[in-house]
């Protein structure tokens, strides 16, 4: 697994995903819609929300991934997708965190590879 992406979980680097999927999300404190059918909201803010998923990592990569994200919140830094030349730094937090173990050799059982997928929500 590479390093191209420059993700980073509080300044550490983590693999680049096999893939991943964004949301980009307004925050609203209100919004209705007057008898002409206009939305009138009050947009407060703008949220970037990740799953990264990674496929054939070893279990060195696979226990730092899971150590980088154990706080209750941190700083995340990933590919921006309104501008992917540009990184977003936020504070986020990990969803659950949901994998698999993929063995190849029923001789030898520690011969595995993992995969994990994790949602990134924004505060």
């Amino acid at each position: 697994m590479g390093y191209i992406l420059g993700i980073t979980v509080n300044t550490t680097p983590i693999p680049d995903p096999s893939s991943w999927n964004y949301e980009i999300a307004d925050l609203d404190t209100s919004g209705k819609r007057d008898a002409t059918g206009t939305l009138h909201r009050a947009r407060v803010a703008t949220k970037i929300n990740y799953e990264f998923e990674w496929k054939g990592l070893t279990w060195t990569q696979l226990q730092g991934v899971l150590g980088a994200v154990t706080g209750a919140d941190f700083q995340l830094t990933a590919p921006d997708p309104r501008t992917f030349n540009t990184p977003h730094t936020g504070t986020y937090y990990v969803g659950d965190r949901t994998g698999s173990a993929h063995y190849y050799s029923d001789a030898r059982p520690e011969i595995a590879l993992y995969s994990l997928k994790l949602k990134f929500i924004e505060y």
